[in-house]
């Protein structure tokens, strides 16, 4: 679409018109063109307002100015401007630029016309040297088990916990509120009033399982599996008990001495885990569904602000209610919950 030029009295009736509407641009864009609709053309943006008493703060003129297209570089320089960044391949487009003495709109389109794009990092599980020999092994020892049993993975019971804070987590970049006013949204985190829920979780199979035990130490550990796992296991029939295996990661109350003999009565060495029969890889979260599956729930958690942990613990509850729900129509899991609300 063509740039419109607009002259010093469609711009001055814009700044004007800006300042009656207190500065809401949108609001200044429709009454702008409510009353000029008829005798001129009309900007269609209304960042073209904000631009305008922009340029006057600054001292500027209130016309812009044109905007020159920069000069085609050498086929030269473009094969010099490639190799840079393939010798520098996180350099911004401006870095390039002044390194050439070239526009940076023409680095972009030199970039753009081999087929280059611009990608962003994906955070990962950070690891130490020595993790990965055991990741591996372990995921060798998983695939064998796999290439013996096409049932293996749903025959483990993959656990993890997790604690909700109240500051919970949200991504600002994929929040938006649409409206024709700007609201001034504001959300309150950093709370000097905390409190924090735990939550357990365990795959088996096509099921979910949920608890809201207390904060986990050893014995609070041993205690859950002697009631709430107990429990579990015993609505198993002989057959699956005796093919079920049991995983946990390596949090300091899963690998204390009660803890390791009671996991080795229930399932001999049918258990994965930190000084387990079967070790459990340091720091390798993303080594269990859990980790891509269930723990998107603090989205759907933290949508509103939690005012107490007794309200945070019916948001966990209503959360996983759904997801069961969306697993029932989606026919992919009939999931089972045991919610356990101190």
């Amino acid at each position: 679409m063509p740039r419109i030029n607009f002259r010093s009295l469609e711009y001055t009736d814009m700044v004007l018109i800006d300042g009656e509407c207190h500065q809401n641009a949108s609001l200044a864009l429709r009454t702008y063109r409510e009353r000029y609709n008829t005798t001129r053309v009309c900007p269609t943006d209304s960042r073209i307002f904000i631009r305008a008493v922009q340029r006057l703060r600054d001292g500027e003129n209130l016309i812009p100015r044109q905007v020159e297209i920069p000069p085609r570089v050498a086929v030269a320089q473009e094969e010099q401007i490639l190799n840079y960044f393939a010798r520098n391949p996180t350099s911004s487009l401006r870095r390039a630029a002044r390194q050439f003495c070239v526009h940076h709109k023409s680095v972009h389109r030199i970039l753009k016309k081999n087929k280059q794009r611009p990608f962003k990092y994906v955070k990962v599980q950070a690891l130490l040297d020595r993790d990965k020999p055991v990741r591996e092994a372990y995921c060798e020892w998983l695939l064998s088990k796999v290439a013996n049993d096409s049932n293996f993975l749903a025959n483990v019971m993959w656990t993890d916990e997790s604690t909700f804070m109240r500051n919970g987590i949200w991504n600002r970049q994929n929040l938006r509120y649409w409206s024709q006013e700007n609201p001034q949204l504001c959300r309150e985190s950093m709370h000097q009033y905390r409190f924090a829920v735990n939550v357990w979780d365990g795959i088996h199979g096509d099921q979910i399982i949920v608890f809201l035990p207390e904060r986990l130490n050893g014995q609070r550990y041993l205690n859950f599996i002697n009631e709430q796992l107990v429990d579990i296991l015993n609505d198993l029939s002989l057959a699956e008990y005796r093919r079920t295996w049991f995983q946990h990661d390596g949090a300091p109350p899963h690998f204390v001495r009660f803890v390791r003999e009671r996991l080795n009565e229930l399932f001999d060495d049918r258990w994965i885990g930190r000084l387990g029969p079967h070790a459990w890889p340091p720091r390798s979260p993303d080594l269990t569904p859990l980790d891509f599956f269930l723990w998107g729930m603090y989205e759907r958690v933290f949508n509103r602000e939690c005012d107490s942990a007794e309200e945070m613990r019916l948001r966990i509850v209503d959360a996983f209610e759904k997801l069961r729900t969306d697993c029932v129509e989606d026919h992919t899991m009939m999931p089972r919950l045991h919610p356990n609300l101190p």
